[in-house]
C-alpha cells in the first residue's frame, strides 16, 4: 500500500451568494478557497475543470495594519 500524506483539510462553505466558494480550509499551510467552474460541463470532451482551488487572499481586522 502506497504512503500517504495529509496536505490539509477543506470544509463546506455557507453559501453567501452564488459566487461563494463551496469549500474552504488549509492546504500545505496556506488559506484556500474552492470554487465550482461555471464553464465546467459532463461532455466528454470539456477540458475544464469542475473546480477551482485558489489560495486565499482575505486578510482578517487583526492581519490589517
Amino acid at each position: 500500500m502506497a504512503q500517504s500524506t495529509r496536505l490539509g483539510a477543506l470544509w463546506p462553505a455557507k453559501a453567501k451568494s452564488e459566487k461563494s466558494p463551496v469549500l474552504t480550509g488549509e492546504i500545505d499551510g496556506k488559506r484556500v478557497a474552492v470554487f465550482k467552474n461555471k464553464k465546467y460541463s459532463d461532455e466528454a470532451d470539456n477540458k475544464q475543470p469542475m473546480y477551482n482551488v485558489l489560495e486565499s487572499t482575505f486578510q482578517g481586522k487583526a492581519q490589517k495594519a
